[in-house]
């Protein structure tokens, strides 16, 4: 047979394309209420899901959790635990502190901030453990801001506590979520930088002008004690770091407080050794009791010093919470952090002391302290004050270099995070660039702080910019259910003519002009699309349906073929258009379900797209669009110039109806002898073709 003509069109009893009004009928779609009252916008954006954690009927246990698990506590299994970890965690912190009073020039105020935070994070902290009160990153920003702002430590905490209490109390924790952890990392790198550059005159020539409001004489003397007392010490700080804390950790489960033996062994060499030396310093270090004082009215500087400061000591105490957390499969709320480090930083504001900081990344303070319970927290102040009562004399000799080096050799994130940095630069170039501005924003300013806000709005631009323009992919249809990138997968060619976008991220007035070049360059393309193809579902046609006059397939059971699409009017010998000949309508369908958010001028460019494309016979079909962005088009009348015919819940049900449009229709397929060469038509019959000699055979 010569040829044979099929009659292809959809079953008699195959259903009708669901449209969205359709759908939302069917199950139910419950509408936008149009407006609200100030009492219900007020109660939105105050309260929402900002009280949600501490309803009833846990709201009690959430804003005291000691009142949760005291009563899990296993007094005779745990008690003797942590009266040995008590004292073990007081020889670990004791030693940090020094180092974060040497940092801030205030020994007396990083020692006595010890105190505050171990009694209040065990009543009000949502975690089991706690290194409050260790050398953290926060000492060099505080160090800056009193530096270069003038402030006053009670300044600083009391503001600390003004704003951590302002975010516990209004939904304003996103602030959070614009600082990644690329953005953290860079910036840790960055104060770790600094940090090595406040102790690099003690480390070249023994002495540096921060030296002298604590320990003055000790930086002057250049003696040979000195400088072999602080070499050893530098060596057993390194060996300890690189090798024997993680041998110790193995062998016998915990790793000694090196920290603090060596610098006490430094400081009695110093205090015996050199006996004149201590009793000439004239800038002794006040280890009283200190004493409620004013509080001073802050300045805007002290102000924005705090936010910095707040900011970053409590997501890097998130950060290392939440792994600690997930290792002992318990929650932390930062909600409720926020609330106690308010509590804290009040408290410490009275006495001048420190606001709260943990230690930062895998730190040998977080790695043992997470070994025990709160409860050695608060009885390591007994062994911690019986050690600074009686040690009072030796803080007159403490070894700055030595100390300087214990400082930095303290810090084990910072090569972790110098490692993911490098890491990052493969995988996403945005968060690699965030990190890097973090990086130079610490060590460029010379107040941190301000580099740290620095880099917050630099976090917020690098968001926006990822954000805002939307991504836009040509789909291909790789079976009845799966739709995936027309550049990355081979699939079924159309029987329809018409693309299929993937919009997704927000739809904003900053894009119009690009989502109005895709779909004018997308509408394009579809013109070119042959008027009415052939379904397949075989392995044989490519997703991008034809536009010339041949394809060649791929083969297909050893059977290598030559497809030839022979339009109504052939290309070569084109007759004129008939005014009786309808025109055939192509189509543009938009995946909608990425999308974000709308506003007002995007709407007014779709519509304007909509109307263009449709006096060229293009039609566009939004399908999956979400209910808010549709509560949006309804609201600003977007419906008047779109009709909601239009709308479809998915992309099947919008290709179902392209389909019902355009067809049924009359193809022909001739056989002229060769198994290898088909010629498809989508003319109105036989008697309409243009006839032309047959294809050569291949």
């Amino acid at each position: 047979m010569d040829s044979i003509s099929l009659l292809v069109g959809p079953a008699p009893n195959a259903s009708r394309a669901l449209n969205q009004d359709d759908f939302d009928t069917r199950y139910n779609f419950a509408k936008y209420r149009k407006k609200k009252t100030n009492t219900e916008l007020v109660k939105q954006f105050a309260i929402g899901d900002n009280w949600i954690l501490y309803q009833s009927p846990n709201s009690w246990t959430q804003i005291l959790p000691i009142t949760g698990w005291i009563n899990k506590y296993h007094v005779k299994d745990t008690l003797g635990k942590d009266i040995l970890g008590a004292l073990y965690l007081s020889l670990l912190l004791l030693p940090q502190a020094i180092g974060f009073g040497v940092v801030i020039n205030d020994v007396s105020a990083a020692v006595y901030s010890l105190f505050i935070p171990q009694i209040i994070y065990a009543f009000f902290g949502s975690a089991q453990h706690s290194s409050l009160g260790a050398l953290s990153f926060t000492s060099i920003m505080i160090y800056c801001s009193i530096e270069y702002s003038s402030s006053h430590l009670s300044s600083i905490s009391l503001c600390c506590a003004f704003i951590q209490l302002i975010q516990f109390l209004l939904p304003l924790e996103f602030i959070f979520s614009y600082i990644s952890t690329s953005a953290l990392s860079g910036f840790s790198v960055g104060l770790f930088i600094r940090t090595v550059f406040r102790f690099l005159p003690q480390f070249l020539v023994f002495r540096g002008h921060d030296c002298k409001s604590t320990t003055a004489h000790i930086s002057r003397s250049a003696d040979t004690i000195l400088i072999i007392a602080t070499v050893v010490a530098a060596l057993v700080f390194l060996i300890f770091k690189w090798r024997l804390s993680r041998l110790l950790q193995s062998k016998i489960g915990f790793s000694a407080p090196h920290e603090f033996f060596v610098l006490l062994t430094v400081t009695l060499i110093i205090f015996f050794f050199q006996p004149d030396v201590a009793a000439q310093s004239t800038s002794r270090i006040d280890l009283s009791i200190p004493k409620i004082g004013l509080w001073a009215f802050p300045s805007w500087s002290t102000f924005v010093d705090s936010f910095a400061i707040s900011i970053y000591a409590m997501t890097s105490h998130m950060q290392i919470t939440k792994s600690i957390a997930e290792e002992k499969m318990y929650k932390v709320h930062r909600k409720q952090e926020l609330f106690c480090f308010s509590i804290i930083s009040l408290l410490s504001s009275l006495f001048g002391l420190l606001p709260p900081s943990s230690s930062y990344g895998s730190s040998q303070v977080n790695i043992e302290s997470s070994k025990f319970s709160l409860v050695a927290n608060v009885l390591s102040l007994i062994p911690t004050m019986l050690m600074v009562h009686f040690g009072a004399p030796l803080f007159n000799s403490l070894p700055i270099c030595a100390i300087g080096i214990m400082i930095i050799t303290s810090y084990n994130g910072w090569f972790s995070d110098l490692k993911s940095i490098r890491e990052i630069f493969y995988s996403s170039p945005w968060d690699a660039a965030i990190a890097m501005a973090a990086l130079v924003s610490a060590v460029v300013f010379p107040n941190v702080c301000i580099g740290f806000i620095f880099m917050l709005f630099c976090s917020v631009f690098a968001v926006s910019l990822k954000v805002q323009f939307p991504r836009m992919e040509v789909l291909a249809k790789l079976s009845d259910s799966h739709f995936s990138e027309e550049n990355r997968y081979e699939g079924d060619c159309l029987d329809t003519p018409l693309r299929i976008i993937r919009l997704s991220g927000p739809l904003l007035s900053v894009n119009c002009e690009s989502v109005r070049a895709e779909l004018f360059k997308q509408a394009v393309v579809v013109k070119g699309l042959i008027g009415i193809g052939i379904g397949t579902r075989t392995a044989s046609l490519r997703s991008q349906c034809p536009s010339a006059e041949s394809v060649t397939a791929r083969e297909s059971v050893n059977l290598s073929a030559n497809i030839t699409i022979i339009q109504e009017c052939d290309v070569s010998v084109a007759l004129p258009p008939s005014e009786d000949t309808p025109a055939i309508v192509r189509f543009l369908v938009l995946s909608m379900n990425g999308v974000t958010g709308i506003d007002k001028d995007m709407l007014t460019c779709l519509s304007q797209i909509y109307g263009d494309l449709s006096s060229e016979n293009i039609k566009i079909l939004m399908a999956g669009v979400p209910a808010f962005v549709r509560d949006s088009m309804e609201l600003l009348g977007f419906y008047n110039t779109v009709p909601r015919t239009q709308f479809y819940p998915n992309v099947q049900e919008a290709l179902l109806a392209a389909r019902n449009t355009v067809l049924p229709f009359h193809m022909s397929v001739s056989m002229n002898g060769y198994r290898d060469v088909i010629a498809l038509s989508c003319a109105q019959s036989n008697a309409d073709l243009n006839r032309q000699p047959s294809p050569e055979a291949v």
